[in-house]
């Protein structure tokens, strides 16, 4: 790990760029698991080389995660200044304020993103994400709407578009999405768990319950195939991937669309739930 620092930081020196040496010195501490040493790193590459919003985007990454939230936000808002059509601070920007509880300034600035970005699906479907926390469905329904004609076979993005339109009370068509969605992804538990919920707004209690036996066979593969593509191995994947499996099941089995039936032991055992 020495090693490969002093590598960085000569090649980082090479630049011309000052505040290079700084930046790649902050990275490894973050590495390191030193991030309030990378703090004064990346001031000083702000210092350094105030043209640039990069060292600026990093010190409200590492910011955020000391918990430093007002003091993060400032630094995001100066990276977006220096970069006015990049979107990656105007995201860490959103976050800090969705942490605040703040959801409009949050969406705004999203669509400050979007505007210079409008074809970037992470933006259309965090901020549609988020007008679903403000109660704004309509405004996440454009969203996710938008999103799937970019990306028709997109995982996220049909799963919460199905979702919106199952509460604009566009049934046929959320029926519609899901079965698109569990075409394209078929080992992907989305689709299931939304054919689930589409199911049960018809009042189909066997049929949603077989759709989430399917969504909960494919819970625990699907969290193993993500987290071993992240680098995790052997037992670490194992426990992770347990966990994770252990969480979406006990989301899905509460989900507020299965109210009528969950009590029901029979449903329960179709569904997969009857053990836990």
């Amino acid at each position: 790990m020495r090693r490969l620092s002093a590598v960085l930081l000569v090649c980082a020196a090479c630049t011309g760029d000052p505040a290079a040496p700084h930046l790649a010195r902050g990275n490894v501490l973050v590495n390191n698991g030193k991030r309030e040493e990378a703090v004064a790193e990346y001031r000083e590459a702000a210092r350094l080389n105030a043209k640039s919003g990069v060292a600026y985007e990093r010190l409200g990454d590492v910011l955020h995660d000391l918990g430093r939230k007002d003091e993060a936000l400032t630094a995001y808002r100066e990276a977006s200044a220096r970069d006015v059509a990049g979107f990656t601070a105007r995201i860490g920007a959103a976050r800090v304020l969705t942490d605040l509880g703040k959801l409009a300034e949050a969406r705004e600035e999203l669509s400050a993103a979007l505007r210079h970005n409008p074809t970037n699906l992470y933006l259309l479907l965090s901020r549609g994400n988020l007008a679903q926390r403000a109660g704004d469905a309509k405004a996440a329904l454009r969203d996710y709407e938008t999103a799937v004609h970019l990306e028709s076979r997109n995982v996220p993005a049909l799963f919460q578009y199905g979702g919106a339109l199952l509460q604009d009370g566009q049934v046929d068509e959320a029926g519609r999405t899901f079965d698109r969605l569990v075409q394209v992804a078929p080992e992907s538990p989305e689709g299931w768990f939304g054919r689930a919920r589409w199911l049960a707004r018809r009042g189909d209690s066997a049929g949603a319950a077989r759709a989430l036996s399917a969504a909960n066979e494919r819970v625990e593969p699907d969290a193993r195939r993500r987290l071993s593509e992240q680098g995790l191995k052997g037992e670490a994947l194992e426990s992770a991937a347990a966990e994770a499996a252990r969480k979406s099941r006990a989301q899905m089995e509460s989900d507020a669309a299965f109210t009528a039936f969950a009590r029901g032991a029979s449903f329960r055992k179709a569904a997969g739930f009857a053990a836990r």
